[in-house]
């Protein structure tokens, strides 16, 4: 009878079972699949390369031989996902050059979401580093993949120049001046000057006694001082007297130079006579030997714009600057002359950088200037600003100032900006004017503000990028998007000149001085009166050759943009 219970019990349970399958329902705990979908959703690194910088010993911005340097950057992962593994590799995208050494590669570790780590990139020229351009290709790896846009950079090398470390000048004197006495101070100075065409590192001097019954009177006799750059001077004071022991007619005084590569600087013996009538202390002025290496050329700022920049104390964070001076095409193609190059467009660049920083507000990190960009730099640097703008959104504005050769398409005449080392000839690798303004469009920022110091018909500030084209293309009016404006030095197939007198072009040089003269408080549409009016009377007035610049605006902004301000 007990079994017969168990027995009736199973089969209720397993007829209700069955009932609810047969109904439709279980007793199964469902499966939500979206959430199970959501939760393997992984969150993305996204890493980019900003603030770049290069750092020598001499500060002349060259990779100079017998010279420790570094290239300077921060690696910033901007995603939501911690970025594994990031490793920095650096290449040289020419052939190798002698005497260049660097770390080629620098293992960071794991970067975590929205933060950032410095890098230090160790360069070096050795004694026998020749004369070349280091174009540099820095990437920033990431052990799944997810690696930031690389980094161009080019500097300079240059090889060793030798210094020459002398005493230049030298005089002695007494506190009240006359005879010298034995047992009483007298004063040597010296001039320690180096005339070579090379830095002296560690540069040293020290004062030897070399005869007996001499005594020195000062705190210390050696002097430690450091680098010394071609032409510079040092001045060395020395404390010494003879006892009256002393019987010798002369008191001779050695000063020791010496410099880090211990065979680029000169000894030498002073010597005093005890009949000697000596100056007063207080009177003694003494001054170097001139030398050739005081007559090096130094850069010099000519125009009145690259003077007496504004500035603005207020910063604003979210405000990013591009800023390209392309100028020296001969360099970078083979079979180009110096006549192609566009003239002044280096200064231009680093002229509107200053005022970008110094009166529009830019943070110094935020302004990233290039000069003679090629391809990659550019696209690389458009690609970050875009980034940087899209994380604030409208919060953001970006200015992109470029001086360089534009060149339209002869078929369907759409304008590109032209990198130094891409051919007027093969525009593939050019960078298509109207993808910048769609990129910078598309990152959602508040503002964005443009300014071409180009010509885009294919004549250029002296001669086109192509010089056997007879005949100028009218280039295809680029529709634009978003919150834009574009200034532009020229309009249809007018050339955008140079201001000789100035050392800038004609359309940068009125720029810089509207700015200057208001420090950046004026509006666009008082900035647009004032550039195309006095650009096209001075163009006439200067060149001879007429260039109207215009403004293009976005649908979005038609009726805003003339009221926006810096």
């Amino acid at each position: 009878m007990k079994m017969l219970s168990v027995l009736l019990a199973c089969f209720f349970i397993s007829s209700a079972s069955f009932a609810q399958v047969v109904s439709g329902k279980s007793t199964k705990k469902k499966i939500d699949f979206s959430q199970t979908k959501k939760s393997v959703v992984t969150a993305l690194p996204d890493l980019i390369i900003k603030g770049e910088r290069f750092t020598d010993e001499n500060q002349n911005n060259f990779i100079d031989g017998n010279e420790n340097c570094a290239i300077n950057m921060i690696v910033e992962n901007i995603g939501e996902g911690i970025a594994d593994d990031v490793v920095v590799k650096v290449t040289l995208k020419n052939s190798p050059l002698k005497g260049l050494s660097f770390e080629d590669r620098l293992e960071i570790g794991d970067i975590p979401a929205n933060s950032s780590k410095d890098v230090l990139i160790p360069v070096s020229g050795a004694m026998d580093l020749e004369d070349a351009i280091a174009e540099f290709k820095i990437e920033v790896l990431e052990k799944r993949g997810f690696d930031a846009f690389p980094l161009e950079v080019k500097i300079e090398s240059r090889s060793f120049a030798k210094p020459k470390v002398i005493v230049a000048d030298a005089v002695f004197s007494t506190e009240d001046g006359g005879l010298i006495k034995l047992n009483y101070p007298i004063v040597l100075k010296v001039i320690v000057q180096n005339i070579g065409f090379g830095d002296a590192k560690d540069v040293t001097a020290e004062f030897r006694l070399p005869n007996a019954n001499c005594v020195f009177l000062g705190e210390e006799n050696k002097h430690s001082v450091g680098l010394m750059g071609p032409g510079e001077t040092s001045e060395l004071e020395f404390l010494f007297t003879a006892t009256r022991r002393y019987i010798l007619p002369e008191i001779p005084v050695v000063v020791d130079v010496n410099e880090s590569l211990g065979k680029y600087a000169r000894d030498t013996t002073l010597n005093v006579s005890l009949e000697q009538k000596l100056t007063a202390r207080n009177e003694v002025v003494i001054s170097g030997i001139q030398t050739e290496a005081t007559q090096i050329k130094r850069a010099s700022l000519s125009s009145a714009v690259d003077k007496n920049i504004p500035v603005n104390m207020t910063k604003y964070p979210y405000r990013y600057a591009l800023i390209i001076g392309n100028e020296d095409y001969s360099r970078y193609q083979r079979g180009l002359d110096n006549e192609v190059n566009v003239e002044f467009a280096r200064n231009d660049a680093k002229i509107f950088r200053e005022y970008a920083v110094k009166t529009l507000g830019v943070d110094e990190m935020n302004a990233h200037l290039l000069q003679d960009a090629t391809a990659g730099e550019i696209s690389q640097k458009i690609d970050l600003l875009s980034k940087l703008a899209s994380k604030t959104g409208e919060q953001a504005e970006i200015i992109f100032y470029y001086a360089g050769h534009g060149l339209p398409d002869e078929v369907d005449k759409t304008p590109y900006l032209i990198p130094v080392d891409v051919s007027g000839t093969n525009l593939n690798a050019a960078i298509k004017l109207e993808d910048v303004y769609k990129k910078f469009a598309e990152s959602g920022a508040g503002k964005v503000t443009v300014f071409l110091d180009a010509c885009f018909s294919g004549g250029g500030r002296d001669a086109g990028l192509i010089a056997a084209r007879s005949i100028k293309v009218k280039p295809k009016k680029e529709l634009i998007k978003g919150n834009l404006v574009v200034f532009s030095a020229s309009s249809g197939e007018q050339s955008a000149l140079p201001f000789e007198e100035e050392q800038h072009g004609m359309f940068s040089f009125y720029l810089l001085k509207k700015l200057q003269e208001t420090s950046g408080n004026i509006s666009y549409g008082e900035l647009a009166d004032f550039i195309t009016r006095t650009v096209s009377i001075e163009s006439l007035r200067v060149n001879q050759k007429e260039q109207d610049p215009v403004v293009n605006v976005s649908p979005d902004v038609e009726t805003t943009w003339p009221e926006w301000r810096f």
